[in-house]
């Protein structure tokens, strides 16, 4: 009877230690693909500023007179693709509406912009798709 208490006993030790173990190395797998995943969001995060910057310096080289900027595209090395939608507000050379505004045509520019980046990861590049979109408002 004894030698039957300590068989079960032992059992359930191993039983109790393997579940242990393994939740153990479910959090341990979990917390390393969290970082992964917010590294990559970060990295994201500043794409998009980065593709904004750039989407400044496109405007400031377009002669609006021959041409209306209304989006920048672009990737940053093999991992994400950025589109830089711009929106004008009021009128700036040939430019016409969805580019400008609605609401602010024949109106002059005052050189303010809508800013819509968006930031995505290429496909099987990351286990789980990375998209970010940001808005801003920039001046010339």
């Amino acid at each position: 009877m004894r030698k039957g208490f300590t068989l079960i006993a032992a059992i359930f030790f191993l039983v109790v230690a393997a579940s242990i173990s393994t939740l153990a190395l479910s959090i341990a797998s979990t917390s390393a693909r969290q970082s992964s995943e917010i590294y990559l969001r970060e990295q994201a995060q500043l794409v998009a500023q980065a593709a904004a910057e750039y989407a400044m310096f496109e405007i400031f080289r377009t002669d609006f007179s021959n041409k209306c900027l209304d989006k920048v595209d672009g990737e940053f090395n093999d991992m994400f693709d950025f589109k830089v939608k711009i929106t004008y507000f009021g009128d700036i050379g040939i430019c016409t509406p969805p580019t400008i505004m609605p609401g602010t045509e024949g109106v002059a520019s005052t050189g303010n912009m809508i800013f819509d980046v968006f930031v995505t990861s290429k496909d099987k590049k990351t286990p789980n798709p990375i998209n970010f979109h940001k808005r801003t408002l920039q001046k010339l």
